[in-house]
């Protein structure tokens, strides 16, 4: 083995290391009592392994240590409802995206037409700032218009991230597919219409899966605009109702249950479409 190889190898086992332990570490906490977690010496693994951190997440009660009762997880009802809407608004808003940026991407992919770059080079611009740089004016118009704390103000401000993203992915993926077939639709009298629904969109399965489950990561995982505009309200996601176990009473093996639980979904996609996603050319959309 060359030292090429060897320092290749090492840096992907420093990698491994900096983002599996972290994940091993909340599962072996949620595993755990409270009381075993603050043992010492620190258990590297659950001596007495326990789901109870997640029975009581969904309104159970559960037996702990010396045959005490333990409640229910009194941000339960928040985590509930904060799985459900992150569900609900994370399945509308990638819908939408699909339904408007196909057609968008496939135009800027396949085109040639007079400030195509420009548009382009506008629309990835859109994503190239935090969302907390633009959330507060966003807070003063939702609470002037009544979408504050509402999932359609959460699906319309959501867009906002997913769009731009899908294009430019999109983008990408309709350039590099051959012409040839889309100029033989033409030929057999299909319209460009006709030709993208009935040519290109079978062709881009793939690509329009992982731009899917992309856009379904992106909702999950966002934080800021649910925080500033559904926190505490019936519209709030999961990661603003996470952020309530670090307020008030210490709970972090109930914390870190819940985190788990949030990161099945987009670790599920990811898994699925990790060789989709590392084919898609996300540097060169022109």
């Amino acid at each position: 083995m060359n030292g090429r190889r060897l320092l290749i190898y090492g840096f992907a086992a420093l990698l491994a290391i900096w983002t599996l332990v972290p994940i091993y570490w909340l599962l072996n906490m949620s595993l755990m009592f409270k009381t075993e977690l603050l043992s010492v010496p620190t258990h590297l693994y659950p001596h007495e392994p326990t789901v109870s951190n997640y029975t009581r997440l969904f309104g159970a009660t559960a037996i702990g240590p010396g045959g005490a009762e333990l409640p229910v997880i009194g941000q339960a009802p928040i985590i509930q409802s904060g799985l459900r809407n992150s569900f609900v608004v994370a399945v509308i808003v990638t819908i939408l995206t699909m339904v408007v940026s196909l057609p968008v991407a496939y135009a800027l992919g396949r085109l040639q037409f007079r400030g195509r770059t420009a548009m382009l080079f506008a629309i990835i611009t859109s994503r190239s700032y935090p969302p907390i740089a633009i959330v507060l004016p966003f807070v003063l118009l939702y609470s002037q218009i009544g979408l504050q704390g509402t999932v359609r103000g959460l699906v319309i401000i959501y867009l906002t991230l997913t769009i731009p993203m899908i294009i430019w992915v999109m983008t990408s993926f309709f350039s590099s597919l051959p012409r040839t077939v889309e100029a033989a639709a033409r030929v057999d009298g299909n319209t460009r219409w006709q030709a993208f629904y009935r040519v290109i969109l079978p062709m881009s399965w793939p690509g329009i899966a992982v731009a899917t489950a992309i856009s379904f990561m992106v909702c999950w995982n966002e934080f800021v605009f649910s925080q500033f505009l559904a926190a505490g309200s019936t519209a709030q996601t999961l990661p603003p109702a996470i952020s309530t176990f670090f307020f008030q009473i210490s709970q972090p093996t109930e914390m870190a249950a819940v985190s788990i639980i949030s990161i099945i979904p987009p670790a599920l996609l990811a898994y699925l479409f990790q060789s989709r996603i590392r084919s898609l050319n996300l540097v060169d959309p022109l």
